[in-house]
């Protein structure tokens, strides 16, 4: 089905980027990875603290993504969360791409997440180089994404993303979605010079990018987080640009703060441009037919 054009449709907020974890640890031990903030350790950040929040917050529908920092890639939680609520939550699993076969994971993960799964995120940030962005792991992740329909959701650091675009060249077909715009230089502001790695990717029409807390808080320090939503829509096309929280990962915020400091970024974009950074573009790559 081709997607309404958002500016005949009934705006959705979407949050591209959640996580979460259960409080029952039995059946969903812990298995922390060390990537990023320890959040889950709290017991109100499974899917009811979440929906709650967006709730409050106005936010209809949220793509959870594996917490890898919490269950390291065991999908249980992240599989079992998505199916109890198929309509409001979208699926983002996670395979070691740092493994010796990747795609045989994703074809496992694929196999137990069934029709829920959506996308796949594949870490580079755990302190040494993703050679496998070159030695042609990521190239037989990539092309099993495009047998199964799935979208990439890369997490890497700028000195990567110029191998990420190599790779997404060679499989154009391949939508991604990049974490935390790519953890992007953001210093001194407007024109962001420093994150040409990041803008260089625009030319290529496979690549989303997320803009998440973490990146708006870097740009709300160096000016207004506007200027950075307002470059991303006028490089990228607003079409490719997506709000997400990063709640729970995200500290110092309550998740209706983080939907505030969302819409208070986008306040400058055209209603149209608004409604697919806020929603529309998250829809329609993770819920094609709505």
């Amino acid at each position: 089905m081709r997607p309404v054009d958002p500016t005949i449709r009934k705006p959705v907020v979407v949050d591209a980027h959640v996580h979460v974890a259960s409080a029952d640890r039995e059946r969903y031990p812990l298995a922390p990875s060390g990537v990023g903030s320890p959040w889950f350790h709290a017991d109100d950040v499974g899917t009811r603290d979440l929906s709650t929040g967006m709730r409050a917050s106005g936010v209809d529908r949220a793509v959870i993504v594996q917490a890898v920092g919490a269950y390291g890639y065991d999908c249980s939680y992240a599989i079992d969360a998505v199916r109890a609520d198929p309509d409001r939550f979208a699926l983002v699993g996670a395979v070691d791409m740092d493994g010796a076969h990747p795609v045989d994971a994703l074809a496992a993960l694929a196999r137990d997440a069934g029709e829920l799964l959506c996308g796949v995120r594949t870490f580079g940030v755990h302190g040494h180089r993703p050679r496998w962005l070159e030695d042609g792991r990521a190239d037989e992740v990539w092309a099993l994404a495009d047998e199964t329909g799935l979208t990439m959701v890369p997490v890497l650091f700028p000195d990567a993303l110029p191998g990420l675009g190599a790779v997404v060249a060679a499989h154009p077909d391949v939508p991604v979605a990049l974490d935390h715009c790519g953890f992007a230089d953001l210093s001194g502001g407007a024109p962001f010079a420093s994150a040409t790695p990041l803008f260089d990717l625009a030319v290529l029409p496979a690549v989303r990018v997320k803009v998440s807390t973490h990146v708006l808080r870097h740009a709300a320090a160096e000016g207004d987080p506007a200027d950075v939503v307002d470059k991303l829509a006028a490089t990228f096309g607003a079409d490719r640009v997506m709000w997400g929280s990063d709640h729970p990962q995200t500290v110092g915020s309550t998740y209706p703060e983080m939907a505030a400091l969302g819409r208070h970024a986008a306040r400058r974009l055209s209603p149209a441009d608004r409604a697919r950074f806020l929603g529309h573009t998250a829809l329609d790559l993770w819920w094609k037919a709505s």
